[in-house]
């Protein structure tokens, strides 16, 4: 008797902590390793896009066994091959390339959460990135909520909040999507989708940082390409812009569209309308593609774009290289 209560006894044990066991949550994965994976629609390479100057050079999907990774809405150079790309959940991942095979330096980690504020979807949910290689400082635009915050060098914390006048009554999914600091210190917010009519969306203008109290903006009008949305916005060396846009349809999938902008066209009370200057799509390597960022290397512009891929295992997070030539290319826009 003894015996059979002892093992019925061990029986309860092992299916108690078998129990405890299936039923406790799985610990976050925190590793800081980013690899690369070169997609298996990579064209021959080097590949001119249409009749563009956009020459893809290179491409990989971004992969990472961290329990965070994924979901990038902006990307920013940081020179060298040094990359930030940041998700729509308010993490920022780091990395550098420089031989085409492996990443180096990386890291993956929250930006600083200021004092009173949540770790949610609304509190988080940043879209945009612009950063000052003067002072060294960041500014993150964040929808739902809509705010632009600035952030100290390296992002060692959180300086200052701004809840412009200008973004209320926007949607919530319709912030500040695209986000730039021009090299005379003004910035450049573009909503997603807050209309003006339809097919043209708004655009500010800050001459002064949009973080601090009472920064005011002047409002611009733009034109996306026909069926598309902006997504993300970078600065050539000659001042012009890159502007990403994306779209998804059910019957073609997903593609985008890069369009550039003179570097006096936008202004305030103006429709800003991009020239097009190259189209992704299938079978071109492409996916939800949401952040573009413009680099210089051994004498050449370098071009990057990264996708959004939702954190679903049916998308990627695409990493395309290219470099901007305009040789053969026609004249200048």
């Amino acid at each position: 008797m003894m015996r059979r209560a002892l093992a019925v006894l061990s029986l309860l044990f092992f299916l108690g902590t078998g129990a405890f066991v299936a039923d406790s949550p799985v610990p976050p994965n925190t590793s800081q390793q980013i690899t690369l994976k070169r997609p298996l629609d990579l064209p021959s390479l080097p590949h001119r896009v249409g009749n563009g100057p956009l020459i893809l050079v290179d491409g990989w999907e971004l992969e990472s066994e961290n329990s965070e990774f994924g979901g990038f809405s902006a990307l920013h150079a940081m020179g060298d091959g040094r990359l930030l790309a940041l998700s729509d959940a308010a993490i920022l991942a780091g990395f550098t390339i420089r031989d085409s095979a492996v990443t180096h330096d990386s890291f993956i980690a929250p930006l600083p959460v200021r004092k009173g504020e949540r770790s949610t979807k609304v509190d988080q949910d940043s879209e945009s990135m612009a950063h000052d290689p003067v002072s060294g400082r960041f500014w993150i635009g964040f929808e739902q909520r809509h705010r632009i915050r600035r952030y100290s060098p390296a992002f060692a914390r959180a300086e200052a909040t701004g809840r412009p006048k200008a973004m209320i009554g926007w949607p919530k999914n319709g912030g500040a999507e695209a986000l730039l600091r021009r090299a005379d210190g003004s910035f450049l917010v573009f909503s997603e989708s807050r209309s003006v009519r339809p097919g043209v969306t708004v655009g500010l203008i800050y001459a002064t940082d949009p973080a601090e109290p009472g920064a005011q903006a002047r409002a611009f009008a733009y034109r996306a390409p026909e069926g598309y949305r902006i997504t993300d916005i970078a600065a050539l060396p000659d001042g012009r812009l890159l502007a990403l846009h994306r779209r998804f349809n059910y019957i073609s999938g997903v593609s985008a569209k890069i369009g550039i902008i003179a570097a006096d066209a936008i202004a305030p009370r103006v429709l800003v309308t991009p020239k097009v200057i190259a189209t992704l799509q299938p079978p071109f390597p492409v996916d939800n593609m949401e952040g573009i960022a413009v680099d210089r290397e051994r004498g050449r512009t370098i071009v990057w774009l990264v996708a959004d891929d939702n954190y679903l295992s049916v998308q990627r997070s695409l990493l395309l290289k290219f470099e901007f030539s305009e040789a053969s290319v026609s004249p200048r826009s």
